[in-house]
């Protein structure tokens, strides 16, 4: 994602009423949403390109780099504004993903080397038996992280600096996410399972399956030509009715994707259930959403102009 241009928080909000394309019954689920107000992230005058990484809860993780000089910038949102960036000048260091509680992972990507921070503490995450070669790739609710050693899949539990093997992996395997309760979703040659406790559960047994997004105890992606979601159990729940991609998921098991409408992007979309899709009439692009419905992406301007954008819910509007 390209950034630049002038920064600012936006005063008055836009909002964003959606646009309900197949009523269903009134949700009771309390994080369902369909009104927002649209505010920018703010950054740094020297921070030039950048995006939105992640986002929970009250807080966000963005990835950027320096205007006049080279290096990388992650930068940390609470509540729509900025409270921390984090500046890296020899190496280059990107933030994948936040939870709720602030805790933000990050990987080196010319030195191969992974950390936890929160509250302005780093913690190094070390690699299995001495690897050196380690990466974070997802962080759930309760602090665990998901991440990669010299290609194996390991977690870092909770408060934990030491590497775990997922059991029954090796470097032939691929880590994906890992959901709330420490279930690991990695791919092999032979398919993609949740590794828990109760042994391994393969999604989509016999079909093509591409995981896009794990969140609390989902996951959401394509199976085949359909786009579903999947429960620990390996549950398949769909097609989410209209959807052509699948961007997010958040613990309810609603579903950020996209819709045709066209063009090469796609409309986004939300499904708060498989057959009720509501339209975000914004014209920015998402990839996130919250447990609380705020959706996190980029409003692009034109191809070298463009900036980071919350979407928050508005609720009994």
């Amino acid at each position: 994602m390209v950034f630049t241009g002038g920064w600012r928080v936006l005063v008055g909000a836009l909002v964003l009423s959606a646009g309900v394309v197949a009523p269903a019954t009134a949700s009771a689920d309390p994080a369902f949403c369909d009104t927002w107000t649209e505010s920018e992230l703010p950054k740094p005058d020297g921070v030039g390109p950048s995006g939105v990484a992640g986002a929970a809860g009250v807080w966000a993780v963005g990835n950027g780099s320096f205007r006049w000089t080279s290096g990388s910038a992650v930068l940390v949102w609470k509540d729509g504004q900025l409270v921390d960036q984090l500046s890296f000048f020899r190496n280059v260091v990107y933030a994948s993903d936040v939870n709720s509680s602030g805790v933000v992972i990050l990987t080196g990507h010319t030195f191969p080397a992974a950390s936890r921070w929160q509250a302005g503490v780093y913690t190094t995450l070390r690699g299995w038996q001495g690897e050196h070669g380690v990466q974070a790739i997802d962080v759930n609710e309760r602090g665990d992280v998901l991440g990669e050693s010299d290609g194996k899949p390991v977690v870092w539990p909770a408060g934990s600096a030491d590497a775990r093997l997922v059991p029954g992996t090796d470097a032939s395997w691929s880590a994906i996410g890992i959901a709330d309760d420490g279930t690991v979703l990695a791919s092999s040659n032979t398919g993609t399972y949740w590794l828990g406790a109760s042994g391994p559960v393969q999604l989509g047994a016999g079909t093509d399956v591409e995981v896009r997004a794990v969140r609390g105890s989902y996951a959401a992606g394509r199976s085949g030509q359909q786009i579903v979601r999947w429960d620990l159990h390996g549950r398949e729940s769909g097609p989410f009715a209209g959807a052509v991609d699948a961007l997010s998921v958040n613990s309810h098991g609603h579903l950020l994707g996209t819709v045709d409408n066209g063009t090469t992007t796609g409309a986004t979309a939300l499904w708060p259930d498989l057959d009720q899709q509501v339209g975000v009439d914004s014209g920015a692009r998402f990839g996130v959403i919250t447990d609380e419905g705020d959706l996190y992406g980029t409003r692009v301007l034109e191809p070298s102009s463009s900036y980071p954008v919350v979407l928050k819910c508005v609720r009994g509007a």
